[in-house]
């Protein structure tokens, strides 16, 4: 009798169990990424927003899908062009594109923010890789007395800024 009550227990939990196991996935945005290498400078031409998540912070407001030319000149000594080591330089270009619901909270959480205002000129967000939809529309944004935004949310610091589009935001971040 006590067998068969556990046997009762074990086929009543068995499909919870089952169900616990199986893991909801979401479709997996396919992407690629290529690095050059040339003596100090790496060059890495990339959609992948794991490795861009390596070069800005995501933690707050992870974009679905990404786009980014990152070039980095290493002059930490650690090759024999460098007899005196300094500080290593890198420039970004990046479009991260969000969904409705993390653009909109971009968006919120700046109407309350106060900053210097800004002097970008949207030529310099014009990057010579753009994808040509982003690069029309860009093109075409001409809202009144827009100067772009600092990057306040993705970790550049003093060296970022951002142009908004819809749903989309061009970076650009240089340190030298």
């Amino acid at each position: 009798m006590k067998l068969f009550k556990h046997l009762q227990l074990l086929l009543l939990m068995l499909p919870l169990l089952v169900s616990c196991n199986q893991h909801t996935t979401k479709e997996k945005v396919p992407s690629e990424t290529h690095v050059s290498k040339d003596n100090n400078i790496t060059k890495i031409i990339s959609t992948d927003i794991d490795t861009l998540g390596k070069i800005l912070d995501f933690s707050n407001h992870k974009p679905i899908r990404v786009e980014f030319r990152y070039t980095l000149i290493d002059n930490s000594g650690k090759n024999d062009r460098l007899s005196v080591p300094g500080p290593s330089d890198s420039s970004l270009e990046a479009v991260l594109y969000f969904d409705e619901k993390t653009f909109r909270a971009i968006e919120d959480f700046e109407l309350n923010l106060e900053w210097i205002e800004q002097h970008h000129s949207k030529e310099e967000f014009n990057f010579e890789w753009l994808p040509e939809d982003v690069r029309q529309e860009l093109e075409q944004h001409n809202v009144a007395n827009y100067k772009g935004h600092p990057d306040v949310f993705f970790g550049t610091g003093v060296h970022g800024k951002a142009w908004y589009l819809d749903h989309k935001i061009l970076l650009k971040a240089d340190t030298n």
